[in-house]
This record gives C-alpha cells, structure tokens and sequence, in this order.
C-alpha cells in the first residue's frame, strides 16, 4: 500500500493500536544490553531490569527479539568494539599482536559468563546455533586475513590451510578460557602461534 492509500489520507481516521513505536528503541536497550552485562553478566541479565534501565517495556524486547539469548548475540556483534587488524610487518608479529589483544578482550571479569552461556543454549535452539556460528565465524576473520596477507607477501605457502590454521591458533585458547581455567597469558599464546606457523 502506498502513503496516499493509507486510511488516514483517504479520510479514516487511523486506528491506535498500543504505544507508538520508539525510533531509538532498539539503540536504547542494545546499549543497556552491554551495560549490563559488564554489570551483572548474563546471570543477573533479566528482561525486567533490561526495560527498566533502556526505558522500554518488556513487550518493546520481545517485539524485537524472541529470546534473551538473541539479544545477547545481537548486542555482542553490533557493539561490541572490534579489535584492530595489527599490520606489524610479519606475519608471526600481527598474530603476536592480534593474540594480546584478544588475551585483554577476554579478562575475567563481569560478562565473561556471556559466551559459556550462548553456547550452552545454543544446543537446544537451532537459530541460534546458526547465529552464534556466524557470530563466531566472522570473529575469526582477523586471524584469516592476518594468514592471508602472509600468503601474500610470500612468507607462507600458497597452498596454506588457512582454516586449520585459525582454528589451531583459536581452539585451545577457547577450551583453556572456557572449560579448564587455566591460564591464558601471552607466553601461552606465543607458543600458539608459533607451533601453528610450524
């Protein structure tokens, strides 16, 4: 239908159904998503103090999002700040570089129970499987370029995995930061990065 035929240009007056709706809605509540979040973390994230704190009412969420979960996932890729692409001159030395750089994204704190969380109820909701995979996927677009620039200036072979190798650089780090606890410090991800150019 186009502007002229709506019911209040052709005469009618038009039907008020509910609020109207808010232009800075989904602003308001992405931001008080991440604020609380580094507050409270996912478990102290509810629906009720979110709509307190962006203004909004419960109904204004769910018209938007039909679950905690993509919301989470939808503030986390819209955002969060990215981290910069290093351009060290080598290869190993921006892997070095993008390495600490996600060692300090990642620091305890409130909001490191975020992805645990997605992940766990990801395993009961195939579309949010499928977002968080995306999500996850285009996190690793760094690493992936980082390799392919090396592939470019010649330091790696043409025919490098470069998916294997992502994934060699970025599995152990996720497995020690998200089941063991152990330690992820910078020596750990050196020798990351070291055994996987080997």
């Amino acid at each position: 239908m186009s502007p002229i035929d709506t019911p209040a240009a052709v005469g009618r007056p038009a039907a008020k159904r509910g609020r109207p709706r808010r232009a800075d809605a989904d602003d308001a509540i992405l931001a008080a998503t991440l604020e609380l979040l580094s507050e409270v973390g996912v478990a102290g994230l509810s629906m009720d103090l979110l709509a307190q704190r962006a203004g909004v009412g419960k109904a204004t969420i769910y018209r938007r999002w039909d679950s905690k979960e993509a919301l989470i996932l939808d503030t986390l890729r819209m955002m969060s700040t990215p981290i910069p692409v290093p351009d060290e001159g080598t290869v190993r030395d921006d892997l070095f570089a993008y390495m600490d750089a996600v060692i300090q994204h990642f620091r305890p704190g409130r909001g490191s129970d975020t992805l645990p969380h997605l992940i766990e109820a990801s395993c009961y909701d195939d579309q949010l499987r499928a977002s968080l995979d995306h999500y996850l996927r285009d996190r690793q677009s760094t690493t992936r370029l980082i390799l392919h620039r090396g592939i470019e200036r010649g330091e790696l072979p043409v025919d490098t995995d470069v998916d294997l190798i992502t994934d060699v650089i970025l599995a152990p780090f996720f497995y020690r930061h998200l089941l063991t606890g152990a330690t992820v410090d910078r020596e750990f991800t050196h020798r990351l990065v070291e055994f996987a150019l080997r």
